[in-house]
């Protein structure tokens, strides 16, 4: 359950995000997109795509823990 405290505070750090990591972490896990899904859509390469997706959501977890 998240509250609106979280929300917007999950916003504010989504805003810190890069435009494409940003739309990756949207693609995966609000549209459900797979890896793979997102490369396509993206024409970006797999492996690009998996960093930007790691390197996000460590990102997003300092920023909320902070």
């Amino acid at each position: 359950i998240v509250d609106s405290r979280s929300a917007s505070r999950l916003e504010s750090c989504m805003e810190k995000l890069g435009q494409q990591q940003r739309q990756c972490v949207r693609l995966a896990f609000v549209d459900g997109y797979t890896h793979s899904d997102i490369a396509r859509t993206l024409s970006t390469p797999l492996g690009t795509v998996k960093s930007w997706l790691r390197r996000s959501l460590q990102s997003l977890k300092q920023c909320m823990d902070a």
